[in-house]
Formats: C-alpha cells, structure tokens, sequence
C-alpha cells in the first residue's frame, strides 16, 4: 500500500474546543480529519496506524508518512454518554465541489494542449477509456442492490493499491469496514470464485484483520473512488464529442445494454448512444479512414471536419503507384494489410497540401554523418540511377534504399503534378509524402525498417516519427551530444561528486551481485581495465545497479536533469509537460509516475566470448522509454579491439549502413539493441519457455522468461526465432549521441561494445497506451519478487485524465466547430 507525501492539511476539529463541544453535543456525525493514532485510543485503527503504533521508535513513527486508511472516509459520532464511535462511511453523493472537480472536465482555461491535440489523443485513447467505463459498469451491476456502496475520495499524494496484487486502483474496489484492507475488482472476483485459475494467484497472499481473522469477500465494502455519476458523464461526453467532432471510434459500449446499472438512462443518453452506434454517412471505408480522422501535420479543413462534411474521392486500388505497395510491406503488419480495406483519399487533403520545398541538393554537412557516407533523404542527386535501380533494391553505392527511392518518386511526382492529378495513397504506403515533410533530414537502416532522423532539434521530427510509432517501430534520433553540456556525462565528473557512495555491482557475465562496494570503484574502472574489481581470474565487466536510486536523479543530479530535458528530442513526447506526454495530464493532486530519467552505466563486452552475454537481457517495460547515449569510454589498450567489436556488430545481424557508419564515419559505437515488435512478445515467450525445456529448466507459472530478464538472445537464439517462429526484430547499434526510442511492451536487449554512460526517460504516448493497459495485467500474475510487479504507471488514472482534458479542450472549442 502506498504512503506517499501525506500529511492531513489542516487541523482536525477534535482539536477546536468550540467545535468538539457541539459535536458532542449534538450528535452530529462527522468525517474522520486525522489519522486514527491521533484520535481517541479506543477507535479502531486502521492497519496502517495499528502497525505504526506498534513501532518501538516513538520519533520514527511521529515522522513516518504513514497514510491512514480512514482519513477523509470513516464517519464518526459521539453517542449520547459522550463516547467517540463510528458511524459508517461517506456515500458517493456526499462530495463538495473540490472533489467533483478533480474529475470533471473544465472546459475554461484548459492548458498545454490544443484542439488538434485533443482530437488525436481522443481519436486513439477513446475506445480504451469507453473499455475502462464498460468495466467499471459490469463490476458495480454485480453488487447486490441491499449493499450500500463507500466513498472514498482521492487524497493528494497517496496512490490507492490493491493490498494483493500491487495494481493502482482507479475506481471501484473492497474495502474492510474495520481494518481498511483493499483489494482491486480482478481480485475479489478471483477470491470469490475460490481462484480456479492454476497456482499463480496463490502467490498473492490475503492479508488478515484485526485478531488475525480472515477477510472473507462477503465482509468487505463496495467502495468508489470517483464520486457521484462522473466517470459515466465524461463516457456520455466522450460519446457526443466524438460523434459532433467527427473523431473514429470502434466504440465497444455502442452496442451494449447496462440494464442491471442504477444509473437511469435519460432521452440525451440513448440519441448519444445511437448517434455513436451509427456509422458515417460515407460508409465503413470512410470510418476506419485515418486520413479523415487524424489531425495531420497540415492541418488542412479535412482534418478538422466533422467526417459527414467530407467528400470521398475514388479509391486507391485505381491508383498508379499501385507497384508501389509491396515495396514497403516490411513496414505494416501482415494482419493489419489483410483487414484493412483500400484507403480512400480526399479531395480536401489534396487542395491543402503545403507546397514543397525546391528539390535542391542539400549543402548542410551533418554533425553525424559524413556527407560523402550517407546523403540525407532530401538530397535528390541520382535519382534516375536509384530508379533504374530499384529492381533490384539497391542504390548507386550498392546499399539497399527503397524508403529513399519512395521518398524521390513522391517529391518528383508531386514536384511534376498539379494538385488534382496527384496520386491515390496505395495500399500499404505507410509514409505519406503531405506528412513526411522533406525538410526533415532522415535515413533508413534495418534494410529500411528503422527510421532515423538526424536533426535532433528539427521541428517538423514529430510528424515523421508519429508514422512510424504508431506501427509499433522503434525510431532512432542521431547527433544529441553535440547539443549536451559534454563536461556534465564525463565519468570523472561523476566519480568526483558521488564516488563515496555505497552502491551494488552487477557482473554482466554471472548475474552475481556484489555488495559493499562504492560509486567510485566502478568509475576507476569504466576506461582502465587494469582498475577494475577482479574476481579469481580476471576483471569484471561491471554495471551500476539502480544508481540513482528510483526516482532521485532530479534531486540528485539538478544540472544534468535540466541539461538533459533541454535537448531530448521528440519534446511533444518525452518531455514530462510534452502535450503527446499522456503522463503530463495527470493533475499534480495525484502520486506523479516514475517515468525517470534513470541512468544505465557498465562496462563493454568485447571479446569473442562475450557475444552471448547482455549488458541488459531480454525484457519489456510498461511504458515507451528514450534511452540517450551521453558517453562512450573507450578504455586504455581497447583501441586494437576494432577489429573484435566490428564482428560483434557484424555478429549481431547489423546492416551494411550500420557497418558503413562505424568504418568510415569514425563514430563511437556504444551499445547494440535487438528490439522485438509487441506483438510478437506471445511467440518469443513461447520459443523461451521451448528453449529451456530443451535445456531441462522449469517454467513456474508465476514466473515468465522475459519478465524475470533470465535470457540473452544470441545469433543462434535469435537464427531459431526466425526460422522457428517467423520473428524478425530490429539490430540496432546506438552511437554516441543516438537515441533510441523503444515502444512500450517491445521486447528489448542491450549488449555494451564499449563502456556507456546511458540515460533513459520514460513516457506515455496515444499511440501505444494499449500496451501499456494490457501489460498492467499481466504483471499482476508476476510474484512478489519482480520489479515490474508494483503498477506504478497508474495507467488507468493517466487514461481518465487525458480523455477528461481533450474533451475538455473541445468542449469549449465547440463554439468555433461551425468554422473549420
């Protein structure tokens, strides 16, 4: 249970004179306003104030932040003797404008976001937080009609969490009236049905009562945290917004029926439900549509138009890039490309099309890359070469390009064409040329699966990385280091400020943990082999565990924390006040989630031996990560161990630009990732659990072989995977200076070629909260013992907030809607 930052904000009327005596008086009952160890002694106590009380250290308990179960909950009484007792709990009608207001959408003054914004976010969160509704409906039409239902208010900086599984509880949940025990709606449904779902589940201890009494479900208290009918009127705006805005939707409450809900369904309710159930006047063509439906970077009067005002085009099967599809089908998924129907084009985008920049060839030398090794996409010199070429996928240098021939034949076409003769969106295009902005300095790596910008602080790199993020790609920003302050990620500079403190090593080659030793060995260590803490045979390849500590790089390091958000790039996205930073909508009221930065620091593994190991094993994370790398030390003696880390990267599947980068660009390679798409995490768990069968190695059921990090894939590992199971993913070495975007729920492993000094912020992005709701899940079966186990994303809370204040932003734009 989580104890947060809390402390009562004022002081409890018990402690006025005047209002303790008409109280007493009157028998007027009252809400509980302090924590019950500073309340009469005979009340029964909370678990957490009883194990307070219990602390032997009177001045630790008087500091401890414990939080109180029952304060600003319980209802309390003196009887007519004068005898403090309680007198049940708040009911979801007894709230008062300040808690409704924390969950209602306000429609004046609503700030870091803007109307296109709000449309996006809605357009792809909106069917989550319909599904969050429908839930939260199911479980409270569950609950017998005699049973009162609890209010328990949001108190600011406490986060509410199941005492079984560790998940964030959002709304509805159980309470025990004496003890202020809690448990989340999966597992008192799980407990009531006496858990017939294998061994996991008894890995989650129940906690016991007062006098070790067992909490039986029949004995706890149906509670809500949102009060009154709020969350069900935000579903019913959400509803009537989408429909008048024109916003997609595959709303899964429109064809539903909540009979058994309490909530009377009024004549508005059921014109909204039908007018969401409706499809658009253009058909289902038009609804699944993103073109429509999604603001673009153009911002043209398509996008912003109610989808009934729109007129459709002919179809793009007719179009004459048609050969065009197969070209990129690497980049869409093979299930989307057989569901999706042909995509329409609108004659409105076409009139809106911005006009493009003159095809001239590029003079900017960029930091990162040598001119003469990699022409940036906007360069046009030799098209009709690539052109010719294109048959066989390969450029005049004799590297495959076909994002870079697609990108020309777009420019070139669109260059030659008037606006009503340009071409249909084939089928499969996933890049659309009104969107890819030429201006924005881009290459193509992973035999042209990888999008890679190389001006970190381009402005238009939102919208080209938007493409490519919401097919569930990782994306790679080069050239940051030329932006940091250098002196601030040297090692010195940290062993100079922290090399006193205590901290825990891994050895990257056994897992062991090795205690007892401090900051500064490690960084004696990080360039100078010959410094290095040895075991019997040899030094360690070392890496820093969890330093800093959780979330205390902000506090810690204040000039490297502002250094690093002034340059990370992607701003809309990483940043914590970014406006696609779902993170950012959560209101300050609430426990923020720990997104980061968090640093990784060890060692390289560089010889021949080593290529089976990783720095960091295969695992996934519940949230989208920018990890930056800030510094790569080259330790003394390692210059002549070229030749070993350009097999490593040959070794690890990198492609012949990657390769090309190392050997002429004369960049500092720091790690190589192998990044797997989400939605082949079922089929990797699968091929693990196979490969350690084979090997004569358990499968726990509350255990999973990428959620424990047990495993590194190596070249035949990942050689099987393939051919086994068709799972193809992403060899990426990250240089000096790169940033490496990973999708939340994307497989992941890191294996350093060189000692990194790397830097990751964690964020929410629209576009894969799926993942990051359906990993919330999961990790509710994970035991006890695993980092991922505690929910501290708040997911649930994050999806609220974010729909409450895009609604809001068009709610109070609706004035204007007549306009676009």
């Amino acid at each position: 249970y989580f104890k947060g930052d809390w402390a009562p904000a004022r002081k409890s009327v018990l402690t006025d004179p005047d209002k303790l005596k008409k109280l007493q008086q009157s028998g007027e009952a009252f809400v509980q306003d302090d924590s019950c160890v500073n309340i009469v002694a005979q009340l029964p106590k909370c678990r957490e104030c009883r194990l307070d009380s219990l602390r032997k250290d009177k001045e630790l308990q008087k500091d401890s932040p414990v939080f109180c179960r029952f304060f600003h909950f319980r209802r309390l009484k003196f009887n007519k003797h004068g005898v403090l007792r309680v007198e049940g709990f708040l009911t979801p009608n007894k709230y008062d404008s300040e808690a409704i207001g924390l969950w209602l959408p306000l429609t004046k003054n609503v700030t870091g976001t803007d109307l296109d914004t709000a449309k996006y976010i809605l357009a792809n969160i909106g069917d989550h937080f319909c599904q969050m509704v429908i839930s939260e409906k199911e479980a409270m039409s569950t609950i017998e009609p005699h049973r009162q239902v609890a209010w328990k208010r949001a108190v600011k900086g406490v986060r509410e969490m199941c005492d079984v599984c560790d998940t964030t509880i959002f709304n509805l949940h159980w309470v025990c009236p004496r003890c202020g025990f809690g448990v989340c709606v999966d597992c008192y449904r799980m407990k009531k049905k006496n858990c017939q779902q294998g061994a996991a589940y008894k890995t989650f201890a129940w906690l016991r009562c007062v006098k070790s009494q067992i909490h039986e479900p029949e004995n706890l208290m149906p509670t809500q945290i949102i009060p009154g009918k709020a969350l069900y009127d935000v579903g019913d705006i959400v509803h009537s917004v989408r429909v008048k805005w024109g916003i997609k939707a595959n709303c899964p409450c429109s064809n539903r029926q909540f009979k058994l809900f309490s909530k009377p369904v009024s004549k508005e309710d059921l014109k909204q439900t039908s007018l969401a159930g409706e499809k658009p006047t253009l058909g289902p063509m038009l609804q699944q549509s993103s073109t429509v439906l999604e603001p673009t970077a153009v911002g043209g009067e398509a996008a912003s138009k109610p989808a009934s005002s729109v007129k459709l085009a002919c179809p793009a099967s007719t179009s004459p890039l048609n050969w065009l599809a197969d070209l990129t089908s690497g980049n869409v998924n093979k299930e989307n490309k057989e569901k999706q129907p042909t995509m329409p084009i609108l004659k409105n985008e076409i009139k809106c099309l911005p006009p493009l920049p003159p095809l001239s060839k590029s003079t900017t030398v960029l930091h990162t890359f040598n001119s003469t090794i990699l022409t940036p996409v906007s360069n046009n010199s030799g098209f009709l070469r690539n052109l010719l070429n294109s048959s066989t996928g390969k450029t005049e240098n004799g590297l495959k390009n076909t994002p870079k021939i697609l990108d020309d034949i777009f420019a070139s076409l669109v260059q030659n064409k008037t606006s009503s003769e340009l071409p249909k969106k084939p089928q499969g295009l996933t890049i659309k040329p009104s969107i890819l902005g030429f201006d924005t300095p881009h290459y193509w790596l992973c035999d042209n699966r990888l999008l890679c910008l190389q001006d970190p602080n381009n402005k238009s790199n939102w919208n080209v990385f938007r493409e490519c993020w919401k097919q569930g790609q990782p994306v790679m920003v080069s050239g940051v280091h030329h932006k940091l302050n250098t002196e601030l990620w040297k090692p010195e500079s940290f062993r100079k400020e922290f090399g006193e403190q205590e901290v825990d090593l891994v050895n990257c080659r056994t897992n062991e943990i090795i205690t007892g030793a401090t900051v500064g060995d490690f960084w004696d260590g990080f360039e100078d082999v010959p410094n290095r803490l040895k075991n019997e045979k040899e030094p360690m390849v070392l890496k820093l565990k969890d330093w800093p500590p959780g979330e205390d790089f902000r506090d810690m390091m204040p000039s490297r924390f502002d250094d690093l958000m002034a340059n990370i790039p992607l701003p809309e996205y990483t940043r914590r006040d970014g406006k696609l930073n779902l993170a950012s909508r959560l209101p300050n009221y609430f426990v923020r989630p720990d997104l980061g930065p968090k640093m990784y620091n060890a060692y390289g593994l560089i010889t021949p031996e080593d290529r089976k190991y990783g720095t960091t094993n295969l695992h996934l994370d519940v949230s989208d990560a920018a990890n930056v790398m800030v510094y790569v030390g080259i330790p003394k003696g390692q210059c002549e161990q070229e030749e070993e880390v350009l097999r490593t990267i040959q070794d690890g599947d990198s492609d012949e630009l990657t390769i090309k980068r190392f050997i002429e660009g004369k960049e500092k390679p720091g790690a190589l990732w192998h990044i797997y798409a989400a939605k082949d995490t079922e089929k990797i768990r699968e091929f693990l659990k196979k490969v350690s069968e084979e090997q004569g190695q358990e499968n726990p059921a509350d255990h999973d072989p990428i959620h424990d990090q047990s495993w590194y894939l190596d070249r035949s590992l990942r050689k099987r995977l393939h051919q086994e199971y068709g799972v193809q993913g992403w060899a990426i070495v990250q240089f000096l200076g790169d940033v490496v975007f990973i999708p939340a729920g994307a497989p992941h492993q890191v294996h350093n070629l060189y000692s990194c000094i790397k830097v990751a912020e964690d964020f929410v992005s629209p576009e894969h909260v799926k993942h990051c709701f359906w990993l919330t899940q999961e990790f509710r079966y994970l035991s006890q013992t695993h980092t991922n186990h505690e929910d501290k994303l708040q997911v649930k809370n994050v999806i609220y907030h974010a729909v409450k204040d895009a609604v809001a932003m068009l709610k109070a734009s609706e004035s204007n809607l007549g306009k676009f």
